[in-house]
C-alpha cells in the first residue's frame, strides 16, 4: 500500500514538472521571456517579474512571460486590468510574507500602455515603501526602451 501511494505521488510530481516544463518551453522562445529573464538576473532582490499583455489578435489579457513558469498563460485579474486600463500603479505590501508587489503600466518605446508589469520584491524591516514604486518604475523604464511594440514581445528571442 505504501509503495503504491509513493509511486502515485512520484508519477504526479513527474506530470506536474513535465507540464510546467512544456508551458515554459513555449514562453522561453519569445522576446518577452528573454526580457523577464534578463531583468531577474539584473535584480537579485526581485522575487517575481511578470508581463501581463493581450496577445495580438486575442481579447484576453494574460501573463505572457514570468520567472514562474506555471503562471504563464494565466488570465490577468482585476488589479492587473485596473493598471492596464488606468495606467495607475497598484501597490500590495505583504510585510508578514516578506513581499511587496508593485503592478505598473507596461509601455512600449512610444509610451503607449501595452499591459501591466508585476514586480515582487523582498520586503523587510527598514524598507521604505515608496522605494518599491521607484524601483519598479526604473525596471519598467528600462524595459520600455527595448519594446518597440506589443507584437515584438511575441517574436522569437535572439
Amino acid at each position: 500500500m505504501k509503495v503504491a501511494r509513493y509511486l502515485t505521488v512520484v508519477i504526479a510530481a513527474i506530470c506536474v514538472l513535465a507540464c510546467s516544463a512544456f508551458a515554459q518551453q513555449g514562453a522561453q522562445n519569445i522576446y518577452a521571456q528573454k526580457l523577464v529573464d534578463e531583468t531577474m538576473a539584473k535584480h537579485p532582490d526581485l522575487l517575481v517579474c511578470a508581463m501581463h499583455v493581450t496577445p495580438p489578435g486575442k481579447t484576453a489579457n494574460i501573463i505572457i512571460a514570468s520567472n514562474i513558469a506555471k503562471i504563464i498563460g494565466k488570465k490577468s485579474d482585476d488589479d492587473d486590468m485596473k493598471v492596464v486600463n488606468t495606467s495607475q500603479p497598484v501597490l500590495e505590501p505583504a510585510k508578514d510574507k516578506g513581499r511587496y508587489e508593485v503592478l505598473i503600466a507596461l509601455k512600449d518605446k512610444s509610451g503607449n500602455t501595452i499591459g501591466a508589469l508585476s514586480t515582487v520584491f523582498k520586503y523587510g524591516d527598514g524598507d521604505v515603501e515608496a522605494n518599491f514604486l521607484k524601483r519598479s518604475t526604473a525596471i519598467r523604464n528600462g524595459l520600455q526602451k527595448r519594446i518597440p511594440s506589443v507584437a515584438s514581445l511575441f517574436k522569437s528571442a535572439k
